[in-house]
């Protein structure tokens, strides 16, 4: 009978650990499926891509016009801290109109801008670079001028969201320094 007992007890004892497993097991597998689904509900955003191109620097300092696309600017109109350009094929979802529409650009606006941009690269330690913006088959959907690269979403319905330019925070005019 002890034997019994003794069986008993050690097949109650594996009962127990594999419980206890099942049940971590489990609390381990819902986790798991958690992430997934955060995962592939993230996966619905699409994130554009830079394209540095040097040819658009010189659009830019050649103050040429890009006629179909159509113009926006971030961090004031005289002395903007980025530019956006997106094909008239595509919508700038732009809530709080952070970016301003400009509806009619020529050359002498684009050599204001540049020039303003020019004369300020004294005070930033970095340059304005151009960069084609492309969607996740690499079709050119908008350029981009600034001195820092932002993040472009794609969203349906070739509606395009984009941050805006973050200059140097801890840059001082007043000094010149970095800090």
């Amino acid at each position: 009978m002890t034997v019994y007992m003794e069986e008993l007890a050690m097949t109650k004892n594996i009962y127990d650990i594999l419980n206890r497993r099942y049940s971590l097991f489990t609390l381990l597998a819902s986790v798991l499926m958690i992430f997934l689904f955060a995962g592939y509900a993230a996966a619905g955003t699409v994130y554009a891509k830079f394209d540095r191109d040097r040819d658009l620097d010189n659009m830019f300092q050649n103050f040429e016009v890009m006629q179909d696309y159509n113009y926006f600017t971030s961090g004031g109109y005289d002395a903007p801290s980025g530019i956006l350009l997106l094909h008239k094929d595509y919508e700038l979802d732009n809530p709080g109109r952070l970016w301003v529409p400009i509806p009619y650009v020529d050359n002498n606006q684009v050599r204001k801008w540049v020039s303003s941009i020019g004369s300020q690269q004294v005070l930033r330690s970095g340059g304005f670079y151009a960069a084609y913006i492309l969607d996740q088959n690499g079709k050119r959907v908008g350029i981009w001028y600034s001195e820092t690269y932002e993040t472009v979403k794609l969203l349906e319905g070739n509606k395009v969201f984009a941050y805006t330019p973050e200059l140097n925070k801890n840059y001082s005019i007043l000094s010149g320094v970095d800090g």
